[in-house]
């Protein structure tokens, strides 16, 4: 590309932070499996840099993509990923299809969250739409990047990802009636201190229909996703900022929908998303430990399976 042809264009830009990296960049210099960790981590989200990677598979099931034509969500080079060190910018080329290239944009953020998530890695962001300049080298700046990287970090606190007020006010959000629903409609929601965005673990709720998000993977998934924020809320006794982060996780695991199991002739149900509950919840004793109380949970409730 000539420098003469590098030029500002319109583009959805997603600042994305993980959140503790740091932390764990310092405990790989004695523990081996954190540099697995951080290897696997940084080397999934370089496949990413794939074009193909970015397809219409977790938007073609969505209605309202299928009534709107599912080839008008497609993002395939119009996106471009630059990741360094902890964080990564993601950016997707918009003209009068704001809508649907967000739909898909936020359908697959929330996709890599949940599967960093398994993995215990948090992340956080800021998504705006603005000028940038985003090429395939790596090189990007603008606006839309500075305005994305302050939403993350002065806005976004929790692992979530908070939509900018400029790009909601281009949006179709909130929706008035169904028939003018995107995708994303089933992503984005306002939280309690007012932000705009959504989380990692949404991704479980939206997609639990999909023929390829069979019981048994959603409740491994699942499992693995509680266990992860229990783990988050034993392991930071001295430092209350962290705390607060896994704290409102395990708020916002608890509000998932995930629909029961149900055998329509036997009248049977079966709940597949496991509660976190309160420490000592119920239980005699004052145990620190949310491990203690949601281990006895778990245990009472295999027992009932």
């Amino acid at each position: 590309m000539n420098d003469s042809e590098i030029k500002y264009e319109k583009r959805l830009v997603a600042f994305i932070d993980i959140l503790g990296f740091k932390e764990i960049v310092k405990q790989s210099e004695k523990d081996i499996s954190k540099i697995e960790l951080i290897y696997s981590v940084l080397d999934y989200l370089k496949n990413w840099e794939a074009q193909e990677k970015w397809d219409l598979r977790l938007v073609e099931i969505e209605g309202d993509a299928q009534k709107r034509g599912v080839e008008n969500f497609d993002i395939r080079g119009k996106t471009n990923i630059t990741a360094f060190s902890d964080s990564i910018v993601v950016s997707v080329k918009v003209d009068n299809n704001i809508n649907e290239m967000a739909s898909t944009l936020i359908v697959h953020l929330a996709y890599i969250g949940a599967i960093l998530l398994e993995k215990g890695i948090l992340f956080r962001g800021g998504l705006t739409v603005g000028n940038l300049i985003h090429i395939e080298n790596g090189i990007v700046f603008g606006q839309g990047l500075i305005d994305s990287y302050k939403l993350e970090s002065k806005s976004a606190k929790y692992p979530r990802i908070i939509l900018s007020d400029k790009l909601l006010k281009e949006l179709n959000y909130p929706i008035e009636t169904k028939r003018n629903s995107y995708p994303y409609h089933q992503y984005v929601d306002r939280f309690e201190d007012g932000c705009v965005g959504f989380h990692q673990m949404i991704y479980y709720q939206a997609i639990q229909s999909w023929e390829e998000m069979t019981k048994e993977k959603l409740i491994e998934s699942l499992s693995i996703v509680r266990k992860v924020i229990v783990k988050g809320l034993d392991t930071t006794f001295e430092n209350p900022d962290v705390y607060e982060k896994y704290k409102w996780l395990k708020e916002q695991y608890n509000k998932l929908i995930i629909l029961e199991d149900s055998d329509y002739e036997t009248k049977t149900y079966e709940n597949i998303k496991l509660k976190i509950r309160e420490l000592n919840e119920n239980i005699a004793g004052q145990n620190i430990h949310y491990s203690y109380t949601d281990n006895f949970y778990e245990s009472e409730w295999k027992k009932s399976e």
